[in-house]
C-alpha cells in the first residue's frame, strides 16, 4: 500500500499536459488536481488519526484503502476537470484515513531495537513507488491514455485490500480522549511539537524547492523532458538510499540508548549546503551530485522523523503521525509559495532553501537537548 501511495502522490505530474488537453482546460487549472490531493490529505489526516487511536488500526487501514481505491476509479472515469478534482480529493481522503494507522501499526508490531529499520523500510517502499511507479504510470499513459494509470492503481488497491483484510492483526485501541482535546493534544507536548515543527521547516525547503528543480535545470542546463525524467529517477533512488540507511543507523543508536533525533539534526544540517550548491552551481555534474545528496539526507530525515514520532507517545501514535504528515504537506505548500516569489536559482532562492534546512536542524537540536535533559536523573 505504501508503494501505491508513493506512486499516486506524484503520478499526475508527467500526465498534466495530456489531462489538460483531454478535459479542455489549461495546465494551470488542471494543476488543482495536485492541490486537491495534498490539501485533503493535510486537513483530514489529524481528525482521522484520532479515530485510528480510538478504534482498532485494522478498521482505519481497510476503510482508507477502500476509499483510496474508489478515488482512483473515480479519477479514471472522470469526464470533466471538477470530477477529476473531486476524485483526487477522495483519493487524498483515503490516504489520510489509512496512512496514520499504517505507521502506528508498524511501530506497534515491531520490537524497539528493530523499529527504526522497519519504519525506514516503510518510507523506502513509499520512495520506491516514486522511483518505479511514476515512470511506469507515465509509460502506460503514453501508450494508452492518462486514465489507465488511475485505473491500474485502483485495481491493484482492490487486490491489496483483500490481502490486508486477511493478514492484518486485531490490535487494541490506545487513545482515550476525543474531539478537540485529542486533536490538539500532540501540540501540548514539546517533545512532539518540536518534532512537528522541524518537519515543517525541512519539508518546506526540501520539497518546496524541489518543485522548481525541473524548471531550473531545463533553463540552466538545457535538459529535455526525457532527461528530466532520468533526474527524477536519480531523486527517487537517492531518497530510497537515505531511507534505508537511516533504518540501520537508528537501530544502532537504539542499542546504545541514543535518541534517533540526533540523525534528524545531522541530516537537516547536511541538507542545507547540498541544496545551496545544487540550486546555485553552473556545473551540471556538481548540481546532480548535490541534488542526489540533498535527497539522501532528505529521505533519511523523513524516515527518522516517522520513526521517532510514531513512538513518542504510544497512547496517540496515529494522531502524532497524522500531524507529521500534515506538517509535511503544509511545508510543501509554504515552501512552494515563499520560494515562488523569488527568482528561481537566484542567490535569495538558494539562501532561503538552505535557511529552512538550518532552521529544521536548530529545532531538532532543541528537541534533542530536551530529550537528553529529561533522561538525566533528578
Amino acid at each position: 500500500m505504501f508503494f501505491l501511495m508513493g506512486a499516486e502522490m506524484y503520478l499526475v505530474a508527467p500526465m498534466l499536459p495530456d489531462i489538460a488537453r483531454s478535459l479542455h482546460a489549461s495546465v494551470a487549472a488542471s494543476a488543482t488536481i495536485v492541490t486537491a490531493y495534498v490539501l485533503v490529505y493535510a486537513v483530514a489526516g489529524p481528525p482521522f488519526g484520532i479515530l485510528a487511536d480510538r478504534y482498532p488500526r485494522r478498521w482505519s487501514i481497510l476503510s482508507g484503502s477502500l476509499v483510496f481505491m474508489l478515488g482512483n476509479l473515480a479519477c479514471a472515469a472522470a469526464g470533466s476537470l471538477p470530477m477529476l478534482v473531486a476524485g483526487r480529493g477522495i483519493t487524498g481522503l483515503g490516504a489520510a484515513i489509512a496512512a496514520p494507522a499504517m505507521w502506528a501499526y508498524l511501530a506497534e508490531r515491531t520490537p524497539p531495537h528493530q523499529r527504526g529499520r522497519v519504519i525506514s523500510l516503510g518510507a523506502s517502499v513509499y520512495s520506491l513507488g516514486q522511483v518505479l511507479g511514476v515512470p511506469l504510470g507515465a509509460a502506460l499513459a503514453s501508450s494508452t491514455s492518462w486514465r489507465w494509470p488511475f485505473l491500474a492503481v485502483g485495481v491493484l488497491m482492490i487486490a491489496t485490500s483483500a490481502v490486508l483484510y486477511v493478514r492484518l492483526d486485531h490490535l487494541p485501541a490506545t487513545g482515550t480522549s476525543r474531539g478537540y482535546r485529542a486533536l490538539v493534544a500532540p501540540w501540548a507536548q514539546p517533545r512532539i511539537s518540536l518534532g512537528l515543527i522541524a518537519t515543517l521547516f525541512l519539508q518546506a525547503g526540501r520539497l518546496g524547492a524541489y518543485t522548481f528543480v525541473g524548471v531550473l535545470f531545463a533553463k540552466r542546463f538545457g535538459l529535455t523532458l526525457g532527461t528530466l525524467g532520468l533526474v527524477g529517477l536519480l531523486v527517487g533512488a537517492a531518497s530510497l538510499v537515505g531511507s534505508l540507511s537511516a533504518g540501520t543507523i537508528l537501530d544502532q543508536l537504539q542499542r546504545r540508548e541514543t535518541s534517533g533525533v540526533l540523525v534528524s539534526v545531522v541530516t537537516a544540517a547536511a541538507f542545507a549546503p547540498c541544496a545551496a550548491v545544487a540550486l546555485s552551481t553552473q556545473h551540471l555534474i556538481v548540481a546532480l551530485a548535490a541534488l542526489a545528496l540533498w535527497c539522501v539526507f532528505g529521505g533519511a530525515f523523513y524516515a527518522c522523523q516517522q520513526a521517532y514520532l510514531s513512538s513518542a507517545d504510544p497512547t496517540q501514535r496515529a494522531s502524532v503521525v497524522a500531524w507529521n504528515n500534515s506538517m509535511m504537506n503544509a511545508g510543501i505548500a509554504i515552501g512552494t509559495t515563499l520560494l515562488g516569489t523569488l527568482a528561481v536559482g537566484g542567490a535569495a532562492f538558494a539562501g532561503l532553501t538552505a535557511a529552512l534546512g538550518i532552521a529544521a536542524a536548530l529545532v531538532a537540536a532543541a528537541l534533542l537537548a530536551l530529550l537528553r535533559r529529561d533522561r538525566q536523573p533528578t
